[in-house]
């Protein structure tokens, strides 16, 4: 629980501290997102790269933590696994902040999403099994497991990029489902993960003081992808890996949001005819933008439906655990 804290503090406050200079940064080079009616709210050039401090975030956070904890219990929580899952979210913020910069094509992004989560899960960070909800039972994945995984990694990680859409939107939604996971992992007793999710969350938190509406500065691809491929990894080595219920239900749930908006995305512009890898004004925040609400408001609607769904995913937890 300390470690956990620790981290979360750790990486809150570099994040915040390193966000001013990353807004510098972006702006020096060039790398601002600039207006789009078609799709977009924000009416003025807004530097991207935010995705640097919530990187400088988590990761100085959680080295500071792991010191910490060496040097005072003797403990190193940071798992072969993790440090795989930490070492792959690395390589796919490097590609977001090519993509930022240089705007790369959708295909390009795929490809190296694929590739990661793949060898990522070659390296051995894998689903091998879920829990059969009608039974006491394992559904072993065998062969499947490999494909299964990077499906997972994919899509948990699409789905944050996709909610990157408002102010302060994705990093809130973020900073709710990684505290959610951080809860699970203590409840589990998967302290390692617990501690990455804390991590995730401060530098959520930490970054998102300067995104919220109106935001000073995006994540842009490097923050979303990373921070979705984190909660992505940290889920497969954590729920995934205890044969409960409920320890699959909660990361589900807790990103279940932007899970049904990335769903039904995909399905709008399968069903129109369109690729679904094009950009359009469908998303549920657009929707209830154009429903007639503030951006404030959208983005506190989402957040409360992510904490209630967070909340009664935890709570059925408890109620299953006892």
């Amino acid at each position: 629980m300390k470690t956990a804290i620790a981290a979360l503090v750790f990486a809150l406050v570099v994040s915040w501290a390193a966000t001013p200079w990353v807004i510098r940064l972006a702006t020096s080079r060039g790398v601002l997102d600039q207006p789009d009616p078609r799709r977009r709210v924000h009416e003025r050039p807004t530097p991207r790269w935010g995705g640097i401090a919530i990187w400088l975030g988590v990761v100085v956070g959680l080295g500071l933590a792991a010191a910490g904890d060496y040097l005072i219990a003797g403990n190193f929580f940071l798992t072969h696994q993790l440090l795989i899952v930490l070492g792959g979210a690395t390589v796919i913020a490097a590609a977001g902040l090519a993509d930022d910069k240089y705007d790369l094509s959708a295909l390009w992004q795929f490809a190296i999403l694929v590739a990661v989560s793949l060898v990522v899960a070659l390296l051995g960070v894998r689903i091998n099994y879920v829990t059969n909800p009608f039974g006491e039972s394992l559904l072993w994945l065998h062969q499947a497991s490999i494909p299964v995984t990077v499906g997972w990694l994919f899509f948990v990680t699409k789905t944050i990029d996709l909610a990157d859409g408002l102010d302060g939107l994705a990093a809130g939604v973020c900073a709710i489902s990684s505290a959610a996971l951080a809860v699970l992992g203590l409840l589990l007793n998967t302290h390692s993960v617990a501690v990455v999710c804390a991590a995730v969350t401060g530098a959520s938190l930490g970054f998102l003081r300067y995104n919220y509406p109106p935001a000073k500065i995006f994540m842009g691809t490097i923050g979303a992808q990373f921070m979705g491929f984190m909660l992505a990894g940290a889920a497969v080595i954590g729920p995934f890996k205890v044969a409960a219920t409920f320890a699959v239900v909660v990361p589900i749930l807790a990103l279940g949001i932007p899970m049904f908006d990335a769903v039904f995305a995909f399905a709008r512009r399968a069903a129109s005819g369109k690729p679904v890898y094009v950009a359009d004004r469908g998303h549920l925040h657009h929707r209830l933008l154009d429903a007639g609400l503030t951006v404030n408001q959208v983005i506190l609607v989402i957040y409360a439906a992510t904490l209630v769904l967070s909340v009664g995913a935890l709570l059925l937890a408890l109620a299953l655990k006892g």
